[in-house]
């Protein structure tokens, strides 16, 4: 069994697949700020949530900057230098293995597709994955697209404070979910295109699969956004398919479960 956990910077989710990649059970939680707390409040939900002697893996996603298996950078998160896996490995002796959120996803969304796919979560921050041809690349390990400085309504702010799920309820005293006004979603694709033709120019991606509370509404303002893109684009670079995630909030989630297979694979 593989045991997947993907820390976000709002909730935790917790799934136990089978070895063909089936979610027999999942559970979340609210992630705590504290790095300390949080880790004991996670060793208690998988104690009291999962049977630990049938897992032969964990395999954990955390946003930000992830090295030689330790986060080091998270983001909205004020974590630093987080070794969770010689942690779970300490308390559950199993084999662990990191790797960023937005990459994993990246990997589930486009595990079979050919050419470049520039994955995108939409959510308390903005997270970004980088996957070629199916395989995610060590050279993009650094890749924070929402940290990137824009310039919206005269006011200069990272693009994750501009266009996140977050910054969207904040500014639109609404959740994703209830907006109805045209006009909100005009808004809203304008501030997403913002970030997103500069990532198009330099990545060139064939697909960018969108994720998170934001980027699954994109049937709301997809129009709009193409519209917006391929103005700011013009005629000599290509605008690639926008998608919806479709695994939904498990993306992060069959990411883990592929990459800890692979992992394994190579041991």
């Amino acid at each position: 069994m593989f045991l997947c956990i993907d820390i976000g910077g709002t909730k935790t989710l917790i799934a136990l697949l089978d070895p063909a990649g089936k979610i027999l059970h999942s559970i979340q939680f609210p992630t705590i700020d504290d790095q300390t707390r949080f880790y004991k409040t996670l060793r208690q939900q998988l104690r009291a949530s999962f049977v630990l002697s049938r897992v032969k893996v964990i395999a954990v996603a955390m946003p930000g900057i992830v090295k030689d298996n330790c986060a080091i950078y998270l983001g909205n998160l004020p974590w630093k230098n987080f070794d969770i896996a010689s942690q779970l490995t300490a308390d559950f002796a199993k084999p662990v293995f990191v790797n960023n959120d937005a990459n994993l996803a990246g990997l589930a969304e486009a595990r079979q597709a050919s050419g470049r796919t520039l994955y995108l979560t939409l959510s308390t921050g903005i997270g970004g994955g980088i996957v070629d041809d199916g395989v995610i690349r060590q050279r993009h390990n650094d890749f924070e697209p929402g940290h990137l400085v824009y310039e919206y309504h005269g006011q200069s702010a990272e693009w994750e404070d501009i266009a996140s799920a977050n910054a969207i309820v904040r500014l639109h005293g609404k959740y994703v979910n209830e907006i109805t006004d045209p006009d909100d979603w005009r808004d809203i694709a304008a501030r997403v295109a913002l970030g997103l033709a500069p990532l198009i120019r330099r990545y060139r991606p064939n697909r960018i699969i969108l994720g998170g509370p934001l980027g699954l509404c994109l049937d709301n303002y997809r129009l709009p956004l193409r519209k917006l893109l391929r103005t700011a684009l013009g005629d000599n670079v290509e605008l690639p398919r926008l998608l919806c995630a479709k695994y939904g909030k498990f993306s992060v989630i069959h990411g883990c479960y592929l990459y800890a297979k692979s992992q394994l694979a190579t041991r």
